[in-house]
């Protein structure tokens, strides 16, 4: 689940929750969501994130011919 990778690699970055929310211009109440699982980012947002914890996002589209 990416709400667990997400705190996972900020856990091991040292990086609080309020210092994410800083740097990636993210609201700390949306940082607490995603990582409770609660929250429904944008890729945006979830990309914002991914940055300033050295991730990348890859999208992979499911049945792309029922488009």
């Amino acid at each position: 689940m990416i709400y667990k990778k997400i705190k996972e690699r900020r856990t091991v970055l040292g990086i609080t929750q309020q210092d994410l929310a800083d740097i990636s211009g993210v609201a700390l109440r949306t940082i607490k969501q995603i990582e409770t699982g609660k929250g429904n980012p944008s890729v945006k947002t979830l990309d914002k994130i991914a940055n300033v914890l050295g991730m990348h996002i890859d999208l992979v589209i499911k049945n792309p011919g029922n488009i």
